[in-house]
């Protein structure tokens, strides 16, 4: 980093020129600064620019911690004549020699389960409360915080993370500050002032690996013993002690502990949110989203409001989707959306903002249940009751989207409601909904479809003929079958005769003398049975065996 120290016109003794040292040391200062080792990481590095009177003498003594560093800037240096050196001459001095003074860290904003730890004793966090050099941040599942920089910078750390804050100093020598954290585990997204003109600097470790940067929007997550990086905006720069990668905007880069960072990719493009609704009214939810080129997972996250202060939730998806929690609150949110690629690399943010309007949630719809049957002309409706209900509201359409309304009530007291007119045979669906004084109408329930089967078969009156008894009955539909029961009870507890058929006639042989009722219900493919027609009574005479045997002698004879 390369910055011009402000002038200082003043003289002091500061500033005058170190005494000159007897030959003999000279000569051998000469031999150390010859044989010195070559400088050491730039990235470690401040650049100061020389102006006219400095001295490593001088510049110890304003800038630096201690007297001790003034011979090691002569050898990291290699200066040969510390009394001239060239105005506007490039120095290098390390980062750990700067004398500095901390300088505040915030709590700006948190959600959930945080936690700071000092000196080995936890404890809560609260917004606006300071964080001193040496903590360590913890968020939980559902937890989320952003601290405030003293150089501008914010850093969203999200769920399951943890985060040591180093360092947060200003530097004597230049009005940029000087932030390096430790990103232990879990996620970490930064937004970083233009630092090129001021000499600040912005570094997060990991056990895989540095990030570093001077300017920028980016994300850092350490999960597996495997750093990941992704650059938004501006430029960052990753290294190890493998090797090290640059990313420019728009790019990434993941890097395997003890191993050289890979080759920065182009980050996947983000998600269209254009067919998500403008209001969520269920939840949980999973809307699905128009699939991306190259990606395994879809990270979904909300936020309160825009900014992203906080993360509300956080969840990830299979499929290309987006996923809100049962637990999201009532209120308009901040959503975005990212495509993760196969490395772990998350894209690009798709963002707007939604309604979840889920409150207070709809009763449970018991009667009657999806899919049934309901063979009674006027059906009965029922649901769960709300203790906190001052009111309920009650549809009942013919098609799913409640476009055909049918019945539409919004008086009702009761957890339930019966039809004052009867329903023709077909398909239907309900659903309901509630009122409470605290959190207003909510969203009405699943559409719940139910069936109204056509009456069941009536049968003309029974043929009893030569050893067979036929039963006849209008078909019901071209597909249908047909079940028939044959009963001594008229209750049907135990028919002595449970006969199928696919045609809308039967021929059996007789029962035993006696009465008997019969009664017919259609079968349609797909859907339950139908309800029984109304039962028909049969009366087998008691002397029918003795006709039948004289009648059958008397065929022959005539045959």
């Amino acid at each position: 980093m390369q910055f011009q120290a402000p002038s200082n016109p003043t003289t002091s003794s500061a500033q005058r020129p170190a005494p000159r040292a007897p030959l003999r040391h000279r000569l051998a200062a000469l031999a150390l600064l010859l044989g010195a080792a070559g400088p050491g990481i730039g990235g470690e590095d401040f650049i100061y620019v020389v102006r006219p009177g400095d001295s490593p003498w001088n510049i110890t003594t304003r800038y630096l911690k201690s007297l001790e560093h003034w011979p090691r800037l002569q050898r990291y240096n290699r200066i040969l004549a510390p009394e001239a050196i060239p105005t506007g001459t490039q120095l290098r001095i390390p980062l750990d020699w700067l004398r500095s003074q901390a300088r505040p860290v915030r709590i700006e904003d948190l959600q959930g389960r945080v936690e700071v730890v000092h000196r080995g004793v936890p404890r809560a966090l609260e917004r606006g409360m300071a964080v001193a050099e040496g903590s360590l941040l913890r968020t939980g599942a559902d937890g989320s915080l952003t601290l405030r920089l003293p150089d501008g910078s914010r850093s969203l750390l999200g769920p399951d993370s943890e985060l040591r804050l180093d360092s947060a100093r200003q530097p004597a020598i230049a009005p940029g500050g000087q932030i390096r954290m430790e990103l232990r585990s879990g996620h970490v997204e930064n937004k970083v002032p233009d630092k090129r003109k001021s000499g600040g600097r912005f570094i997060i470790d990991t056990p895989s690996g540095v990030t570093a940067v001077r300017g920028t929007h980016f994300r850092v997550s350490e999960a597996g013993q495997v750093l990941r990086t992704e650059t938004l905006e501006g430029e960052v720069e990753l290294r190890n002690r493998a090797g090290r990668s640059v990313m420019k905007a728009g790019t990434g880069v993941s890097a395997p502990a003890g191993q050289p960072p890979r080759a920065a990719r182009p980050l996947l493009p983000a998600p269209s949110l254009d067919g998500l609704p403008e209001r969520i009214d269920r939840l949980p939810v999973s809307l699905d989203l128009p699939a991306v080129a190259g990606a395994v997972r879809y990270r979904t996250q909300f936020a309160p409001e825009a900014g992203f202060s906080v993360i509300e939730s956080d969840l990830s998806a299979a499929q290309p989707q987006a996923r809100a929690p049962a637990e999201l609150p009532d209120g308009v949110h901040r959503i975005r959306v990212r495509a993760v690629a196969a490395d772990g690399l998350e894209g690009f943010d798709a963002e707007r903002s939604i309604l979840v309007d889920a409150r207070p949630e709809p009763p449970f719809p018991s009667q009657p249940t999806p899919g049934s049957s309901v063979a009674e002309e006027r059906p009965a409706f029922r649901w769960a009751r709300i203790a906190e209900a001052s009111r309920y509201h009650f549809q009942l359409a013919s098609d799913a989207g409640f476009r055909q309304l049918i019945v539409e009530r919004d008086d009702l007291t009761d957890n339930g409601v019966e039809l004052a007119d009867g329903l023709a045979p077909g398909s239907y669906f309900w659903r309901v909904a509630v009122t409470t004084a605290a959190e207003g109408r909510g969203p009405f329930s699943d559409p719940q479809g139910f069936r109204r089967p056509p009456p069941g078969p009536q049968a003309e009156p029974p043929r009893l003929g030569v050893g067979t008894l036929e039963l006849r009955w209008r078909a019901s539909g071209a597909d249908h079958r047909y079940q028939v029961q044959l009963s001594t009870d008229p209750s049907f507890a135990s028919p002595e005769h449970d006969l199928q058929t696919d045609t809308p006639a039967l021929s059996m042989t007789p029962p035993s003398p006696g009465v008997h009722h019969v009664r017919i219900r259609s079968l349609e493919p797909g859907n339950p049975p139908g309800p029984w027609g109304k039962p028909q009574q049969v009366d087998i005479p008691r002397d029918y065996w003795k006709a039948l045997l004289l009648v059958v002698p008397a065929l022959f004879l005539v045959l």
